[in-house]
């Protein structure tokens, strides 16, 4: 039989408390301690390093990290320092025979396959429909855990929480509330935040968003996140894409809604409603940054600078990118020009308030 490693786990009962609010279908996706798989196949922990190469591109800088941090339990991840997008930390490591197989989470498209070879890895990366050759070399022990990843199976898809591995010092959190058009992007921005200190919560993606479905998934997930192991729950804010961030304002604004530590709102249309709520935001003096991809959005970001205050609003449109903020890249696409930087700094002054 395979060894199937599950990642160690420090959140599995606060989340399985949360399960049945959430609405999920399934089970909480938690570690597994399994001695006897590891006795007989266990994965070789250590540092690796090597390249990516994809048919007529150069080749890129990869390093993996197979980490023991308990008995039973595993931890891998893959980091691209050039290219950031395909930097990940599984939540499930396959190894047998010498074969291991790591999958992205929320990123079924995103696959590594390698095969052992004394201290080498060799295999590739699959990219949706590129396929990268992989070459690694063991260069010693592994290097500390940057974060780790819980899943959390829905009806209707699942739910991610990305945690920094160092609870120890409180820090601030983010519930990420994608669209359809923004949702294959929303783990590759839940790893670049997780990298820099960040709790994100990832929702399954919705279209059709309305106040009296988001109200009650937003007390939810703001109360998980509370309940996260170091969470500063002082600092815990929203960051909602397309319809769903202009019905989110209104939700916030109302006289008992939710009170983040601040709100991001990604490609929001600005109608009357959505006018009035940001107004009530701006009132409130909630730090609210707004974000806009793509060429054609440049009559919503003036309706939200406006609602917001005029030029004193943070409002940023990123011609260059789509609606996720990405650009397209040979390899893979990559962030716009200035991100994930700029972000993370608007964040970090939001919760330093």
């Amino acid at each position: 039989m395979p060894a199937l490693m599950r990642l160690m786990s420090t959140y599995g009962g606060r989340l399985a408390r949360f399960a049945a609010l959430l609405g999920l279908g399934g089970q909480l996706a938690g570690c597994q301690s399994q001695p006897d798989a590891e006795a007989a196949s266990p994965p070789p922990v250590g540092h690796y390093e090597g390249s990516l190469t994809v048919a007529g591109q150069p080749e890129i800088r990869a390093a993996l990290d197979i980490r023991h941090p308990s008995p039973g339990h595993y931890e891998a991840e893959l980091t691209v320092p050039a290219l950031g997008t395909l930097s990940f930390v599984a939540d499930t490591i396959f190894f047998r025979d010498k074969q291991l197989q790591l999958k992205r989470p929320a990123r079924p498209g995103q696959v590594l396959t390698l095969t052992r070879e004394g201290d080498f890895w060799r295999g590739s990366l699959q990219l949706d429909s590129t396929r990268a050759e992989v070459i690694l070399l063991k260069r010693g022990a592994p290097t500390p855990s940057t974060y780790r990843v819980e899943e959390l199976p829905q009806d209707n898809g699942s739910a991610w929480l990305y945690a920094p591995s160092d609870t120890g010092t409180p820090g601030a959190a983010l519930l990420l509330l994608p669209d359809a058009a923004t949702a294959p992007a929303a783990p590759l921005w839940a790893d670049a935040l997780a990298r820099e200190g960040f709790i994100v919560l990832v929702l399954p993606a919705a279209d059709s968003a309305a106040a009296p479905a988001e109200t009650p998934r937003l007390q939810t997930a703001l109360q998980l996140l509370r309940d996260t192991p170091g969470a500063d729950t002082a600092s815990i804010g929203v960051w909602a894409a397309g319809g769903r961030a202009a019905v989110m304002a209104q939700v916030l604004a109302t006289p008992d809604g939710q009170r983040p530590a601040f709100f991001v709102a990604q490609n929001a249309t600005v109608d009357a409603a959505g006018r009035e709520a940001f107004r009530a935001l701006k009132q409130r003096k909630l730090p609210v940054l707004g974000l806009y991809g793509g060429s054609a959005a440049t009559q919503q970001m003036v309706a939200l600078r406006n609602a917001l205050g005029g030029r004193r609003a943070t409002v940023h449109t990123y011609r260059a990118t789509g609606p996720d903020l990405l650009v397209a890249g040979s390899i893979s696409p990559g962030f716009g020009p200035g991100l994930p930087t700029e972000i993370v700094e608007w964040l970090r002054g939001a919760t330093a308030q």
